[in-house]
């Protein structure tokens, strides 16, 4: 499952050290930059972006009526990303750290990378050091039209849309840029809900159990911070960050019946213990418009070629 999830959250990102000045009166207003972001990234060739992610979970349990144990899973990742829009090239190599600590026990820990290359309509994935080779059957142009990979225009978008707290003005790695607090709303209230479901569902071991989980304490609970960071040269993101955290108590409201395959609601539901959540991300836009040159390994090359219509149906 982490194996998957790496390569996951690497295709889809196929698609910094600060130095704090304090508040101060931006040179241009909130709404000339909303203007300018967007535009200025439409006409991109190329960027490079290195993403951080992060999630640690903190579970306590009671095994019996007096001993408390807590269990503590991380898992970090980095990602390294050069794309050349031009060219209908990305490539994409990164990292996931898997841990779990648990009172009393010898800690867990777990490393794994992978490696991905869109060139077109194909896409090549490395991994334990074997490549495949997956072809989108739709031409090029289609899988990349609407400028599906261009992440800093996707951002900017975001940016154009958001309500907005001006935060004065940092140097990103000596680029002056503007930053703002993106304020939440009620799709951020969706999304951590979803967060907090995928956490559950992972905890009861869905579709075996099926987890509830009761909003209000999560809404009482969650912390939302947003920020985003705009180039005073080229107006183009450069950076961005966000921080969830909640606090859940989900129930057992359900349970899989393998004999006939049904999910079945239990009449009384099973409390679980305390669950703290924790997830940070963070992505660093640079080399804007720099000559990029990718080249796909000979071995990738010469992996068989999978697509939708040779694979035969189970």
């Amino acid at each position: 499952m982490r194996r998957l999830l790496l390569i996951l959250m690497l295709a889809a990102l196929a698609i910094s050290g600060c130095t704090e000045k304090g508040p101060s009166a931006p040179d241009r207003s909130v709404e000339e930059l909303k203007n300018l972001s967007a535009p200025s990234a439409e006409n991109l060739s190329s960027f490079a972006v290195q993403s951080l992610a992060s999630q640690a979970i903190e579970l306590n349990s009671v095994s019996n009526a007096s001993e408390e144990k807590t269990t503590t899973i991380t898992e970090s990742m980095e990602t390294h990303s050069s794309v050349n829009l031009s060219g209908m090239m990305v490539h994409v190599k990164g990292s996931t750290e898997s841990k779990m600590e648990v009172e009393g026990q010898p800690e867990n820990s777990n490393v794994i990378g992978a490696e991905v290359y869109l060139i077109g309509n194909s896409t090549y994935i490395q991994q334990d050091g074997n490549w495949t080779h997956l072809i989108d059957p739709r031409p090029a142009e289609e899988v990349w039209s609407e400028d599906r990979n261009n992440q800093v225009l996707s951002l900017a978008r975001t940016f154009n849309l958001s309500e907005l707290e001006d935060m004065g003005s940092e140097s990103i790695e000596g680029e002056e840029a503007y930053k703002f607090r993106i304020v939440t709303g009620s799709a951020d209230e969706t999304n951590l809900f979803n967060v907090a479901f995928a956490v559950a569902a992972k905890v009861t071991q869905y579709p075996l159990n099926l987890p509830s989980i009761n909003r209000s304490e999560l809404n009482e609970t969650a912390k939302m911070e947003k920020a985003i960071w705009i180039s005073k040269q080229s107006f183009l993101p450069l950076k961005y960050e966000s921080d969830i955290s909640f606090t859940m108590t989900p129930e057992i409201i359900g349970a899989m019946n393998l004999s006939t395959g049904q999910m079945e609601m239990f009449n009384q539901s099973t409390t679980l213990g305390e669950i703290s959540v924790s997830v940070k991300t963070s992505d660093r836009f640079y080399d804007f418009d720099k000559p990029t040159s990718i080249t796909v390994p000979e071995e990738a090359l010469n992996a068989p070629a999978i697509s939708p219509n040779t694979i035969q149906p189970a």
